[in-house]
């Protein structure tokens, strides 16, 4: 398979995927190579994330009152290190990555990188302690023409969807392009059997394919009929395109380009994650979804105790699905049982905007709304 994905709007998702493991993903957390000539650089001097000792316990079921509402997220609780019953700890944590929120992660051989309402990428070099922690050092930070909300590394390119609806690709042979077409935020980029697909709040989805020749991305196809609103995520599954928007999922098959299906319910999607020939569906009110590849819905769950969902993600450990949500905590969720597990708080109140997960080892990435970057890994079977 060919597909890779990656997406942003409140919170990007950058996953390539190779066809290993239960998500179809596996970055490899390496040591960065020295020369990296997909970018054009600026070196970063500044200093680097330190991980903090501390124990603090996941928080079980329950919902609570006041703020803990189902519109505000559940309560704030103290902001915790290590969560022993799901075996999982923080490596490290930087503070301020970037001056705005982290919307969008992805990893590649050279290093992780995190897009950001600030108006840049960054690479992060992750390092082992003696101590056996990981710490992350910035190595470069590329000024971009407008904030970031998606991500995707395919074949040799770099996709940067901006709030402008720009796209801008950046090739290993030092090319800069930009594809034009969207009038608002792209909000999830993908690859499908080499042809570039993107998803916008402009209600638009759009088909790019690139010339060899001249090496420009020219777009073959824009769908717009039947969209679900402001779109959110994109996900192929099979012949089919799952759509998702703030009015619920469009299911477009791929051999036509027609929209097929609409799937209830009508309210916003945030994320979409593979997992085993189904598609996960996270709804902004804090609901879960599983369809299979032709749109039947198989299992549903009642709004998470920690409230409103902003990003998900699939971690090959467990397998879990890490479901970040917008007061800082995150839901852990078992596979392929789909039974909820807990939820522990990791941000101080800040949405987890995106949660990148590198697909071994149990390593994943979370990014604040305030630009801190977080490095966690469950050790469990």
């Amino acid at each position: 398979r060919t597909t890779s994905s990656s997406s942003g709007g409140r919170g990007g998702r950058g996953s390539g995927r190779s066809g290993r493991g239960h998500f179809g993903h596996d970055d490899r957390l390496v040591h960065v190579a020295k020369s990296d000539h997909v970018l054009k650089q600026r070196r970063e001097v500044t200093g680097r994330g330190k991980g903090v000792k501390g124990r603090g316990k996941g928080v079980r079921k329950g919902k609570g009152k006041g703020k803990g509402d189902d519109l505000e997220g559940g309560p704030v609780g103290p902001v915790v290190q290590r969560v022993d019953e799901e075996q999982l700890g923080r490596h490290c944590e930087v503070r301020k990555a970037h001056g705005a929120a982290i919307t969008c992660m992805a990893m590649t051989e050279q290093g992780i990188y995190t897009g950001s309402q600030d108006k840049s990428l960054k690479r992060w070099k992750p390092t082992k302690e003696p101590d056996g922690r990981f710490t992350l050092q910035p190595e470069l930070t590329v000024p971009l023409p407008d904030s970031c909300f998606a991500l995707l590394f395919n074949g040799g390119w770099f996709f940067c969807g901006l709030w402008s609806g720009q796209i801008q690709a950046f090739s290993q042979d030092g090319i800069e392009v930009a594809l034009k077409g969207h009038t608002r935020r792209v909000t999830s980029l993908l690859v499908h059997q080499n042809v570039l697909i993107s998803g916008s709040a402009d209600r638009e989805v759009r088909l790019w394919q690139m010339d060899p020749g001249t090496k420009t991305f020219n777009c073959t196809h824009t769908l717009s009929d039947s969209m679900p609103g402001p779109i959110s995520k994109l996900q192929v599954l099979g012949t089919n395109l799952f759509v998702g928007g703030m009015n619920g999922i469009a299911v477009v098959n791929l051999e036509n380009l027609t929209v097929t299906k609409l799937l209830p319910p009508t309210k916003s999607v945030v994320d979409m994650l593979e997992f085993q020939g189904h598609v996960i569906v996270a709804y902004a009110e804090g609901s879960i979804r599983i369809f299979d590849a032709q749109g039947e819905l198989k299992t549903e769950t009642k709004p998470l105790a920690a409230g409103p969902i902003v990003a998900i993600a699939g971690l090959e450990s467990g397998p879990r699905v890490l479901c970040g949500h917008s007061r800082g905590q995150v839901s852990t969720i078992n596979l392929p049982s789909f039974e909820f597990r807990l939820h522990f708080q990791a941000l101080d109140g800040y949405k987890v905007e995106s949660i990148h997960c590198a697909g071994h080892d149990g390593i994943f990435m979370l990014g604040s709304s305030d630009g801190t970057l977080q490095l966690w890994q469950r050790v469990g079977t």
